[in-house]
């Protein structure tokens, strides 16, 4: 399916993400994901009405996304929360792969804030001393991904909602029951795919850790422009 997000806008995003990964300066970083999100934000939101405009009942999309190892639970979870924030739904096999399940501007803003948090979250978590583990470095950075996962998510979806509300002003447009009908569609297709589902939750055994990475996502460059949704944790 064509990409709801044009050649164009995903090369200006992955370029500024990518300088946004590399630069030293704070303040530099926050400018360029907060315009990188801004782009997506706008063609997401824009996508959705249009759709809805169109009544072209397009259905929920499928993705499959590689996790690697090392700590692939606690990268799923940062993964989930983003889907939470951005109306998509996320399927984890316990196998190192995930189904992205959602509409398919959603589903890229997903791809691509992932791919640019998960390089953020790693590099904040190999800068923190091993002597600051307390011997316990497998724990500790478990429970930082954790953490600064969960942190991401709340981030995002505050800023999902304030990006709503800039969008319902603009647009003239109530988005909330647009939106609660996708959830529903991409619930009634997560269901058709994966009937048989189960929840699980992901534990801490390293307060430490799960103090530093709640602080590193605190500092994580996600911009001003957030995107909201739902998520689904584990496939039997």
């Amino acid at each position: 399916m064509e990409s709801s997000l044009n050649e164009k806008i995903v090369s200006r995003v992955q370029a500024l993400l990518a300088k946004a990964e590399s630069t030293t300066y704070p303040e530099e970083a926050e400018a360029l994901v907060a315009k990188a999100q801004e782009l997506m934000a706008r063609y997401a939101i824009g996508d959705a009405v249009a759709q809805q405009r169109r009544a072209s009942g397009a259905r929920p999309a499928m993705r499959t996304l590689k996790v690697e190892a090392p700590y692939a639970r606690a990268k799923i979870s940062l993964l989930t929360q983003i889907g939470h924030a951005n109306v998509v739904q996320v399927v984890f096999n316990g196998m190192f792969e995930a189904t992205l399940f959602g509409f398919d501007a959603d589903l890229e803003v997903v791809e691509l804030l992932f791919a640019s948090l998960l390089v953020q979250a790693t590099s904040a978590m190999l800068r923190v001393p091993r002597e600051n583990t307390g011997g316990q470095v497998k724990a500790f950075r478990h429970a930082f991904l954790i953490a600064y996962a969960r942190r991401i998510g709340e981030r995002l979806r505050e800023a999902r909602a304030a990006a709503q509300g800039e969008a319902e002003s603009d647009l003239g447009v109530a988005l909330v029951p647009l939106f609660e009908a996708r959830r529903a569609a991409i619930d009634a297709r997560v269901h058709e795919e994966f009937p048989h589902l189960s929840t699980q939750r992901t534990s801490v055994s390293h307060y430490g850790g799960y103090g530093a990475g709640r602080a590193a996502a605190d500092r994580a460059n996600i911009g001003t422009k957030g995107l909201r949704g739902t998520g689904r944790a584990l496939a039997r």
